[in-house]
């Protein structure tokens, strides 16, 4: 199989970004795995996103951070007549369940002193037991970050893909998605080639190539 290397021209789908942690795990490629876990919260992050937007989302990982990762989806222009590419920059980050604070305490922690202007930062809550999310909402508007919008993506369900996507910042917001549901259903392309021009040119061809995800 011909392997691809990294392409910025290249986005790939939330369905198949989970997929590859599966395969990186399995393939146990250590310097790859921190990256492709980031890149799962994205995804999974992401999903919710279209899922509640009912729009095609499409992830990048770049070759440096900050970010961890970009999603991209497209407008339609003011005419009607063609696309533009709305961009998201997406820093994200892990609540262990060994972190002996609160919620509130590792959000603030996260944003404390840092500027993420023009990111949306996502974590991942990997602790058991609920907590308010409007209580911590409150706690992390008063803080006034320098960022887009802070969310939380939370296991609450029986369900092994059942997801609650909170956001936090800039206002309280709650919705549950099942990702696995949405990977099965959603019909999206593995990947699309997106040529930046003054001209937006996107080519949708399949290949049978192994296209490299993280750079």
């Amino acid at each position: 199989m011909n392997i691809r290397p990294w392409n910025e021209n290249i986005w790939f789908s939330p369905a198949y970004v989970i997929n590859e942690l599966a395969r990186g795990v399995i393939d146990r490629v250590p310097k790859k795995l921190k990256r492709l876990k980031e890149a799962w919260i994205c995804a999974v992050a992401i999903i919710c996103l279209a899922k509640n937007e009912r729009t095609e989302w499409w992830i990048q990982i770049p070759k440096n951070d900050p970010p961890d990762a970009l999603a991209m989806k497209f407008v339609p222009t003011d005419d009607g007549k063609g696309q533009n590419i709305s961009e998201l920059k997406i820093e994200v980050f892990e609540l262990r369940e060994f972190d002996k604070e609160t919620i509130e305490e590792s959000v603030t922690r996260k944003l404390k002193d840092k500027d993420y202007s023009g990111m949306t930062v996502v974590g991942f809550v990997r602790r058991l037991g609920g907590f308010d999310h409007v209580k911590a909402a409150q706690h992390i508007q008063n803080l006034k970050p320098k960022t887009g919008s802070v969310s939380l993506i939370v296991f609450e369900d029986k369900n092994s893909t059942m997801i609650s996507y909170i956001q936090l910042f800039p206002v309280a917001i709650k919705f549950k998605v099942d990702f696995g549901a949405y990977c099965k259903t959603a019909g999206q392309r593995d990947f699309i080639d997106v040529k930046r021009s003054t001209k937006l040119q996107r080519d949708d061809s399949t290949t049978t190539d192994w296209l490299t995800l993280i750079p």
